[in-house]
């Protein structure tokens, strides 16, 4: 059994309105897997750093989970559990012992400046005030296939969005004994929201994806690292954080008590526990806009909130900040493939460079890459159709560096968008769909 401490959920940006939490424990069923499986997390990342630090071409990948325990000397533990739709499933939580799934959605948050990636060389890079663009992905997981029709595809369900929008993330705090548990007076930190009456998040700006399961993917005996490419390139735009949901949806048919060990599929995510079992996670001080503010957090929508009987964490999923330990699911491990292209000989002969709009093709909205050489007397960012005429032109940064133009939803069709620097104007093709 852990305890998880309830809030009062109202919104706040920053510490001063954050929600004011309640000080009294409430005492939660954690059903443990009693079967272990194994995984290398020395395997774990390998070869991912496939894009060189150059001025043509940054990325890389990121995850939490596996930086912060390169980063404590490789002393994390690895966890895991089932993830299902609803408690109408049962998993073996026990030789022989079936009891619902209790974990239906897995969340995570993205924070690129952390200071794990800001320790690393291959991820450092995204210390810079830069956009970028989020064309792949991967899941720790073990996958068991145990019903009878061998045809049966199940899925996962990604969303994806950003804090564009402020209210897409809230902010919440932790005084009194939880705070002190990780060293601090008051713990801040960034909370998804959850939809329960439709059973998703609740966010702006969201693109959903789907990944299918097959035969090819069933890993029982260790677990395995599933990576794939998004069908359609997601922006993340500057300063902003990446925030993941991820539901599984089995293809079968199920009823209240189906053990889907023995007689469906089951899907397991990992996570880990950073510092070893029975630990609280790092954390760092985002109060008074520390310099070493850090908005990484994995989380979980568990039964009771999925059912609406969580007290005040209904709407909410709970990051592992809310456990006391041990908790096992502080960091999942849900990797991200980010990069950013600026073009080298644009901004050797033009002294500036305007990058290519992402998404391309679009439909809810593009975001656009520019960078100046040096600071400029005036910018203009422009939109024409192909008959030249102007559909928006707006100021942009004039200062060096490198900026990003959002533009929003357009009628299908072909347009042009020009930068002009100074008198000296650089044009690209875009197409709306």
């Amino acid at each position: 059994m852990k305890n998880i401490y309830t809030i009062i959920a109202t919104v706040g940006i920053v510490a001063s309105s954050f929600a004011q939490m309640a000080t009294q424990p409430k005492t939660y069923a954690d059903r443990k897997l009693t079967k272990t499986l194994s995984f290398d997390m020395a395997k774990f990342g390998a070869n991912k750093n496939l894009f060189a630090k150059t001025s043509a071409v940054t990325g890389g990948w990121f995850n939490y989970g596996d930086a912060i325990d390169v980063l404590n000397g490789g002393v994390s533990d690895l966890n895991s559990n089932y993830l299902f739709p609803d408690s109408l499933g049962y998993g073996e939580f026990g030789a022989g012992t079936f009891a619902p799934c209790w974990i239906h959605h897995l969340g995570d948050i993205l924070d690129i400046k952390g200071v794990p990636f800001a320790a690393s060389p291959l991820t450092s890079f995204a210390a810079v005030n830069h956009a970028y663009v989020l064309d792949s992905m991967s899941i720790v997981y073990a996958y068991t296939k145990k019903h009878p029709n061998p045809a049966i595809v199940d899925t996962l369900i990604f969303t994806v969005f950003n804090n564009s929008t402020a209210a897409n993330l809230g902010g919440y705090y932790f005084t009194g004994t939880t705070a002190a548990n990780y060293g601090t007076d008051t713990l801040s930190f960034k909370a998804i929201k959850y939809a329960q009456a439709v059973n998703t998040v609740s966010a702006t700006g969201t693109y959903k994806f789907k990944i299918l399961l097959t035969k090819a993917d069933s890993s029982e005996a260790t677990y395995a690292e599933k990576r794939f490419k998004l069908p359609t390139p997601f922006v993340v735009p500057s300063s902003k954080l990446l925030v993941t949901d991820v539901q599984f949806k089995p293809g079968y048919s199920y009823t209240i008590g189906t053990h889907i060990d023995a007689v469906a599929n089951a899907f397991f995510f990992a996570s880990v526990e950073e510092k070893g079992a029975g630990t609280y996670p790092t954390f760092y001080d985002c109060n008074s806009g520390s310099a070493a503010c850090d908005w990484n957090n994995s989380s979980i929508v568990t039964q009771d909130v999925r059912y609406n009987m969580a007290a005040s964490w209904n709407g909410l999923f709970i990051p592992s900040y809310a456990y006391t330990a041990p908790f096992g699911f502080e960091h999942h491990l849900i990797s991200y493939r980010l990069t950013e292209t600026i073009g080298v000989n644009e901004l050797e002969k033009n002294g500036f460079a305007l990058g290519q709009n992402v998404p391309n093709p679009f439909t809810n909205g593009s975001a656009i890459s520019y960078q100046l050489v040096k600071d400029a007397k005036s910018v203009l960012f422009t939109v024409t159709d192909v008959m030249g005429r102007v559909i928006s032109t707006e100021t942009a940064s004039n200062s060096a560096g490198i900026h990003t133009v959002n533009i929003g939803s357009y009628a299908a069709g072909v347009y042009y968008y020009s930068l002009n620097v100074d008198g000296n104007v650089m044009t690209k093709k875009m197409i709306a769909q």
